[in-house]
């Protein structure tokens, strides 16, 4: 396999990474330096040139510095991520209503429909009684991925 393919793999790997650190910003650094690197040793390959792995490796530490010091700061000011330490996301549902689309039973979780938006969450009774489809509930409190109501 050339070398320059796995750079490629290298960069595409990052940036899946990437996609589960919101907000750092760090592995789409590494990951445009990857491409950087794949792309040196993709045109000196063509043009049939001898690249080492160490100017291989030179190529993508000075573009992962110059990214990390130069485009990261960019990126954190054009692109805001909320900041999660305000509050949890779901406490905010806490005394809303919604509406129930599949009925909650005693013995198993239903679904309901928040009012205000299309969102959509487990949910079960907080007494555990049956609560029928189409009935508008209060969110009481939320219990790992699910919702209680009443």
């Amino acid at each position: 396999m050339e070398a320059y393919l796995i750079w490629y793999m290298v960069a595409g790997s990052l940036l899946v990474l990437e996609a589960f650190t919101p907000g750092m910003f760090l592995f789409i650094c590494f990951a445009l330096a990857a491409v950087l690197a794949g792309l040196s040793t993709q045109l000196a390959f063509m043009a049939k040139a001898l690249i080492t792995i160490q100017s291989q490796l030179g190529v993508f530490l000075a573009a992962s510095l110059l990214f990390l010091f130069l485009l990261k700061p960019i990126l954190k000011s054009i692109i805001k991520i909320p900041n999660s330490s305000q509050g949890l996301y779901p406490q905010r549902l806490v005394g809303q209503e919604a509406m129930v689309f599949k009925l909650i039973s005693h013995s198993e979780m239903g679904a309901v429909k928040l009012l205000d938006s299309d969102e959509t969450w487990l949910a079960k009774s907080v007494d555990g009684t049956e609560i029928g489809q189409g009935s508008v509930v209060t969110i009481r409190a939320i219990e790992a991925n699910h919702l209680i109501v009443s």
